[in-house]
């Protein structure tokens, strides 16, 4: 979404704003937040203090109910009054504000840039703003440099604004946060499964539950056939592509057991094991990501199981970006076509209970 259109759409969801009001939208388009979160602690209890405020408000006065309001650039705003029904934890939505204030970072020209537009805006007629008078703010404003801006006293009385900018990818996969934050409440332990087409995100998504959870991570990568088990028979068996009975063995009856354990790395690259194993502390969630990871061997153990999609266009352009042109050959060859038969014949999709990638998701517009 263009910063023009944004501008426009807001204005016309929040009629009432003021030049200060879009002033504010295109600084958090830009800058998020504006500034790090160094006491996380901190945080929460100004996030749990807000919350409790909101109880005072009437249902009718705030504002409209979505979880989510897209800001552009990857960002959204995170309507506070909106996720009591979703069974999310405070924790989680801190969390999801915390690393995206840490995260995130714009540029004053780009911000000016920005700010050329709702100029634009206003010339056109599309925005109602007198020049005259948004040239005075702005020019005021610079001479402040450009600091953090505060909604107008017109915006808070009519909208009652409680929200948090994070990044999209939060709302994209907001459910799946439900879902795990239910799980931990009811769970002493809780185990998913990330499962789905190579270069479809599963890595990605993995390392985006890390950082918003204490959490132990697992990669069936780590668990490739070794060269004694890649027999012909072996390799025609659907989902034999990998060493289910190790990671079983190693992995999933140590998750089970509730101690510390211990699993071995296969480099495919050496073609050997890693000379040091992994020590595992056991934590209340565990993520184990990669093709494979549902394998019927597998597939009992999990809390909840996601299966990642990507279309074959999109798959190919990401493993040449990542692999290289000789290895994406052999992605399509050799591991795709055994991967795509796994997902077919053990309808691992339809076993999953969230499936991203697909139109039918509830996406982030």
């Amino acid at each position: 979404m263009s910063i023009k259109s944004l501008l426009i759409k807001h204005y016309s969801l929040y009629p009432k704003m003021q030049i200060q009001d879009m002033v504010k939208l295109i600084y958090q388009n830009e800058f998020a937040g504006g500034h790090m979160i160094e006491d996380g602690d901190e945080s929460l209890r100004r996030l749990r203090d807000e919350l409790s405020s909101l109880e005072k408000i009437p249902p009718d006065r705030m504002m409209p109910d979505h979880v989510f309001e897209n800001i552009g650039n990857n960002l959204c705003r995170l309507n506070l009054a909106a996720i009591k029904q979703s069974g999310i934890s405070v924790e989680t939505v801190n969390r999801f504000f915390i690393n995206t204030a840490n995260s995130h970072c714009g540029n004053i020209r780009s911000f000016e840039e920005k700010l050329d537009e709702l100029r634009q805006c206003c010339r056109e007629g599309q925005l109602p703003y007198p020049l005259e008078e948004l040239e005075a703010y702005l020019c005021s404003y610079k001479e402040k440099g450009y600091p953090p801006v505060s909604h107008s006293d017109v915006y808070r009385a009519s909208y009652h604004p409680a929200y948090r900018i994070v990044r999209s990818e939060y709302g994209y996969f907001y459910e799946l946060f439900c879902r795990i934050d239910s799980l931990m409440k009811s769970r002493d332990r809780v185990i998913v499964a990330i499962d789905g087409n190579c270069a479809s995100g599963k890595t990605t998504l993995a390392s985006l539950i890390g950082g918003v959870y204490d959490c132990n991570i697992f990669h069936m990568d780590d668990f490739f056939l070794t060269p004694e088990l890649r027999t012909k028979e072996r390799l025609n068996e659907v989902g034999g592509n990998v060493d289910y009975l190790r990671f079983k063995q190693e992995v999933m009856d140590g998750i089970n057991s509730g101690r510390e354990f211990q699993y071995r790395v296969y480099d495919c690259r050496q073609m050997a094991f890693k000379q040091r194993s992994v020590s595992v502390i056991p934590k209340k969630l565990n993520i184990v990501e990669g093709a494979y990871s549902m394998h019927p061997t597998l597939i009992d153990n999990y809390d909840l199981k996601i299966f990642m999609h990507v279309d074959e266009k999109e798959q190919a352009s990401r493993i040449l970006k990542r692999n290289g042109p000789s290895m994406l050959n052999r992605f399509l060859n050799v591991w795709i076509p055994m991967e795509n038969r796994y997902f077919s014949e053990l309808n691992i999709r339809e076993k999953s209970d969230l499936v991203y990638g697909y139109e039918v998701n509830n996406r982030l517009i």
